[in-house]
């Protein structure tokens, strides 16, 4: 049976001025599909998942998501359908705002609560904050949480919606290693346990799960290449997009590490 496909995407640009941050990318996406998105600091990642989301608009080319082109009578329908974990987007939108407000903005996928709620859509917020171990600091502001909580909160916000798309934009950068481990674990647990689309967006190999068994590598803007992270994840393939040599390693569980090959000595002349 032919898997429906929820993510499109033809010859899409963005360009700021004269200088490109996405240049014609190309990429389809099947429901249920997971994918790593993976680049190195400045490559577009971020741009392209807050486009993808609704939350950010293309310069020039096609993107449809559900089937559709946004618009403005269906973004608002479309956008909660996608729960966007990204601090690289959310923490230039909020500071001040309470853990409960931001987590009950994601029942439409907007940036405040400019609609009504209900019992249900409050009952839902506390017990996913619960989950995440934050039902203490429901009243807490945003801007005076520690990376990881934040991370949580924007999960909690994404999940509010059972969103049939889910995108964790680099959820891990900044964490400690506990927090780190508890944020791999928990994306693993989503990946296995909900049929929802993933994207799990990093530069850091070893967060590249088994369970995202779709990858795309991301070079300055441009698709450098996609396909089976098995293909995608070789020697080969990283030493030509990295430009370095280096060497892949996956351990018992499919997880793979990425090591130099080549270290030179950094050695100071006497005076």
């Amino acid at each position: 049976m032919e898997q429906k496909t929820v993510i499109e995407m033809k010859q899409l640009n963005c360009k700021i001025g004269k200088q490109y941050l996405l240049k014609e990318i190309n990429w389809t996406i099947a429901d249920g599909e997971h994918w790593i998105l993976f680049g190195l600091n400045g490559s577009g990642k971020t741009t392209l998942m807050s486009i993808l989301a609704g939350y950010q608009q293309q310069t020039s080319g096609e993107l449809k998501v559900f089937g559709e082109a946004y618009s403005a009578e269906n973004l608002i329908r479309n956008r909660r359908k996608i729960g966007l974990v990204s601090s690289s987007y959310f923490d230039r939108c909020y500071r001040d705002e309470s853990v409960l407000e931001i987590v009950l903005s994601g029942v439409l996928g907007t940036l405040g609560l400019d609609f009504d709620l209900t019992d249900a859509d409050v009952k839902r917020a506390k017990q996913l904050l619960g989950r995440l171990g934050l039902a203490e600091k429901i009243n807490q502001s945003y801007g005076t949480m520690s990376k990881g909580e934040r991370e949580c909160v924007l999960i909690a916000r994404a999940l509010l919606a059972e969103p049939e798309i889910l995108i964790l934009d680099e959820p891990c950068s900044g964490l400690d290693v506990l927090a780190r481990d508890n944020m791999l674990h928990t994306a693993e647990q989503l990946a296995e346990s909900r049929e929802t689309t993933m994207i799990y967006v990093t530069h850091y190999m070893e967060e590249i799960l088994p369970c995202f068994e779709h990858a795309v590598l991301l070079r300055q803007g441009r698709i450098y290449q996609k396909g089976w992270s098995q293909t995608v994840f070789t020697e080969a393939v990283m030493c030509d997009f990295l430009q370095s040599a280096v060497q892949v390693h996956r351990d018992e569980k499919g997880r793979i590490t990425l090591s130099m090959a080549e270290r030179k000595s950094f050695e100071l002349e006497a005076r």
